[in-house]
């Protein structure tokens, strides 16, 4: 075998390649060039007919209408009012809104699970911003000088 950077398993590690010479980033299949060169300036005239066809009941034209012209939606924008989540309390009013809205069939319980998680990630920000604080006080109530604290440690132990 030549001298390759390959695996144990016989893989090439990611961002290299098997043939550094080959084909660069970005440059197109010549058989793609050529049918977009065939097809330039014409596919309004392919799209209009298209949809022609789809209107006059060709199913094939009507499939391919909804599937390419028109993609399926993955999300869909929700209408849900929220209480601003500034406290665990919050959280607990946030959620039982998810709760009522999914229950109520006005969201999709995948819908309801990523409004939780957002409102879950909210709460546990809360709760870092708070030990922050917490943190931040209990080190000012602390003796300033620790120098001290130490030189006293030392004169009590001989």
């Amino acid at each position: 075998m030549q001298n390759d950077k390959r695996t144990p398993q016989g893989q090439w590690p990611k961002g290299a390649s098997g043939n550094p010479a080959g084909r660069p980033a970005g440059i197109r299949n010549k058989s793609t060039e050529l049918l977009e060169a065939l097809l330039e300036g014409e596919g309004e005239k392919l799209t209009s007919k298209a949809i022609q066809l789809a209107l006059q009941g060709d199913l094939q034209a009507l499939r391919l209408c909804l599937e390419r012209l028109l993609p399926p939606c993955k999300e869909r924008r929700i209408d849900l009012p929220l209480p601003d989540v500034r406290t665990s309390q919050d959280t607990s009013a946030a959620l039982s809104t998810v709760l009522a809205a999914v229950g109520d069939g006005r969201i999709t319980p995948g819908e309801g699970q990523t409004v939780t998680e957002i409102v879950e990630a909210r709460t546990r920000l809360i709760q870092v911003e708070d030990h922050d604080r917490r943190i931040a006080k209990l080190e000012k109530a602390l003796p300033k000088d620790k120098d001290k604290d130490k030189d006293k440690d030392k004169e009590g132990r001989r």
